[in-house]
C-alpha cells in the first residue's frame, strides 16, 4: 500500500545518504571552513548570504526574537564591520530575508514574508538604490510571485537573470529552482523550471550562479548526501540542459544542514551556511572557505 511503498522509499534513501556519508568521510574534499568573525555571527541563527560584485558588502538574514531583518557588513583593510540592519528594508512587524544583490549594486530582491496584500504568504520584493538610498520595496506580482512559498533569490552575473526556490504548481517536488529573464523593457518574464536532473521531488533551493555564468550552486535533501540539506554544483551543458550535480563532499558538507553557499567574483572564497562546526546543532552560522 501508499504507506509501506513511502517507508521503503525513505529507508533507500537513508540507506544510501549513509553509504555516501562513509564514502565521503573516507575521502574529505581539501575544504577547511572558517567561522566568520563576530562581527558577522552572533548568538542569533545567520543564514542565507549573498556578497557584492566588490566583495566588499557581505548582506544576510538573522534571527531575532523571532523576527528575520535583513543585515549588513562592509570589508574594509582591518576586516568586516559589525554587522547592521539595512536601512528602509526591514519593517518592525514582518519577516525579510532570503536576499539578492543585483551585480550593479542597484537592485535589491528579498524575501518578505506575512507582508499585507502579499500573493502569497511569502514573496519576493524589489527595491532600487537611487540617490544613496533603496527605495521602498515593491511586490514583484503575480508574474514571479504565486499562492506558494517564493524565496532564496539570486541573480545571473549580467542581472538578467533571477533565480530563485518555490512551490509552486507544476514542479518537480516541494520546492524546485526556477528563473525568470529580464525583457529589454525590464519587466520579468514568466518563470520556468530549472528541470530535472536539478530538481527532485523533494526540496531544492538557495541557487547560486557563479561568475562563469555556467556554474550553478544549491542545496537540496534530494540528492544523495550526509543527512539534511547538502551543497550541490551543476555545469550548464548548454541553454537549458544541466550536468548530473555533483555534492561537494565532507567537510563542507556535513550530517547537519547546508546552504546557501555564495562565490565572490575572484572564485577564491565561499561563503555558506551550516547548523554544526563550531556552532551548536540548533544554531546557524557563517563560514567562508578559501
Amino acid at each position: 500500500d501508499a504507506k509501506n511503498s513511502n517507508s521503503l522509499e525513505k529507508a533507500n534513501v537513508m540507506i544510501t545518504n549513509a553509504r555516501f556519508a562513509i564514502e565521503a568521510m573516507q575521502h574529505p574534499v581539501a575544504f577547511q571552513p572558517q567561522a566568520l568573525p563576530d562581527m558577522i555571527n552572533s548568538a542569533a541563527p545567520e543564514y542565507l548570504p549573498s556578497i557584492s560584485a566588490d566583495g566588499k558588502v557581505f548582506v544576510f538574514t538573522r534571527v531575532v526574537d523571532r523576527q528575520e531583518d535583513l543585515y549588513y557588513s562592509i570589508h574594509t583593510s582591518s576586516g568586516w564591520s559589525d554587522a547592521q540592519m539595512i536601512p528602509g528594508i526591514n519593517t518592525p512587524r514582518f519577516n525579510e530575508g532570503g536576499q539578492a544583490i543585483s551585480p550593479d549594486g542597484k537592485m535589491l530582491v528579498f524575501t518578505g514574508c506575512g507582508y499585507p496584500n502579499g500573493v502569497g504568504n511569502c514573496d519576493l520584493y524589489i527595491s532600487y538604490f537611487r540617490n544613496g538610498t533603496w527605495t521602498k520595496p515593491q511586490n514583484m506580482g503575480e508574474v514571479i510571485n504565486t499562492k506558494g512559498w517564493e524565496s532564496q533569490p539570486a541573480f545571473s552575473p549580467d542581472g538578467n537573470t533571477l533565480f530563485f526556490s518555490s512551490e509552486r504548481e507544476l514542479g518537480y517536488g516541494r520546492r524546485d529552482i526556477w528563473y525568470s529573464e529580464r525583457g529589454p523593457n525590464g519587466k520579468w518574464k514568466t518563470p520556468a523550471n530549472l528541470g530535472a536532473p536539478i530538481n527532485t521531488t523533494t526540496n531544492e533551493a538557495s541557487p547560486f550562479m557563479a561568475a562563469d555564468n555556467q556554474t550553478l550552486y544549491f542545496m537540496s535533501d534530494g540528492h544523495p548526501g550526509m543527512g539534511g540539506m547538502d551543497l550541490f554544483m551543476t555545469r550548464r551543458l548548454d541553454k537549458d540542459t544541466w550536468s548530473e550535480p555533483i555534492n561537494l563532499g565532507y567537510p563542507l558538507n556535513t550530517r547537519g544542514d547546508e546552504g546557501a553557499l555564495v562565490i565572490n567574483t575572484a572564485g577564491d572564497t565561499a561563503f555558506f551556511t551550516s547548523t554544526s562546526s563550531n556552532k551548536k546543532m540548533t544554531d546557524q552560522g557563517l563560514f567562508n572557505s578559501d
